[in-house]
């Protein structure tokens, strides 16, 4: 069973404030928000291995960072790539990016609830 919620670092290639907004439209998202911890970072090549120990997912924003993700990184802390629009879009159209980051947080939440659902019908039954 789930104790906690999975625990995703979010970053971009360089500091562009997708990963922040990342976070902040996780947070504002009740349901995201009971599935998932999520913690922004500058730049995909800026991690420590604190970052990297912490996090079950590493998530990155675009192709670049993707590209940067650190080899060495813990077994617990597995890669993901998510093929979000590109800062200028954050900068110009930034619903479309809200919507885009959404839609993965979303996913990411569903697939974190459904694991669970399956979890608790592997359980035992409790004996009376």
């Amino acid at each position: 069973m789930f104790k906690r919620r999975a625990r995703l670092l979010v970053a971009a290639a360089g500091d562009d404030g997708r990963a922040d907004r990342v976070a902040e439209l996780a947070a504002q998202d009740r349901d995201v928000a009971e599935w998932l911890e999520v913690r922004p970072r500058p730049a995909m090549g800026e991690l420590t291995r604190e970052d990297l120990e912490w996090a079950d997912l590493l998530v990155a924003v675009d192709a670049e960072a993707a590209e940067a993700m650190p080899a060495g990184r813990p077994p617990g802390c597995r890669p993901k790539y998510w093929h979000l629009p590109p800062a200028d879009v954050l900068q110009d159209a930034p619903a479309m990016f809200d919507d885009a980051a959404r839609s993965a947080l979303t996913c990411m939440a569903g697939g974190m609830r459904m694991l669970a659902r399956m979890d608790a019908e592997d359980q035992p039954e409790p004996q009376a």
